[in-house]
């Protein structure tokens, strides 16, 4: 099944066209996950943003908020 990954900030939406293929529901759960931390790790403001995950059905599966990774 081909997943979605639209991000959203501050009220702006980024919409994913193209979509990647997972086997499962939790494969595409923890590659958001995974693009919410990367998006974290960038410079900038990262306040009130989230990485909803949505399945071709366009059923939101998961949403993944976005925190500012602070370098130790």
């Amino acid at each position: 099944m081909r997943y979605f990954f639209h991000i959203e900030t501050n009220e702006v939406l980024s919409v994913d066209r193209d979509g990647t293929e997972f086997t499962t529901q939790l494969e595409a759960d923890d590659y958001g996950a995974r693009v919410a931390s990367e998006i974290g790790m960038d410079e900038g403001d990262h306040t009130n943003s989230v990485v909803m995950v949505v399945d071709e059905t366009g059923k939101e599966i998961a949403q993944h908020p976005v925190y500012r990774r602070l370098s130790s």
